[in-house]
């Protein structure tokens, strides 16, 4: 296996929320939610899980592109309301690490910066 190249290992994003940290940390820990914000992931299943916590397995699903598709994930880390770690991987994906850093925004009331990074585990298939 080979990696794509050096950039593709690791991509990250942050965006605004009008939000304080706090209710940003209950909408990305709701196992019910996650489809709603995460991705292009339509269904969540996590058994009988309401709230992720280290541990927490929880699998993804979409249809499309010619076929389903399926991620499994398992929380690695959490430190409320600052940061929710998991590692995710499913058939021809590669594994990756999905980490999110709420940061309380100080020059706008009530803001969080969310950022959200991704970091590959396991080469990417050619």
């Amino acid at each position: 296996m080979n990696f794509r190249g050096p950039t593709m290992q690791t991509l990250s994003d942050s965006i605004r929320i009008a939000a304080p940290p706090e209710e940003v940390w209950e909408l990305i820990t709701t196992v019910t939610s996650i489809a709603q914000w995460y991705d292009t992931w339509e269904a969540v299943d996590a058994a009988d899980h309401e709230r992720l916590r280290v541990g927490t397995s929880f699998r993804l699903s979409r249809h499309g592109r010619g076929r389903d598709s399926t991620a499994l994930c398992r929380v690695t880390s959490l430190e409320p309301p600052r940061r929710l770690c998991w590692v995710q991987y499913g058939p021809h994906q590669p594994t990756m690490s999905v980490e999110f850093h709420l940061v309380p925004e100080t020059n706008r009331a009530a803001g969080t910066l969310l950022r959200h990074t991704r970091s590959w585990i396991e080469p990417m298939a050619p």
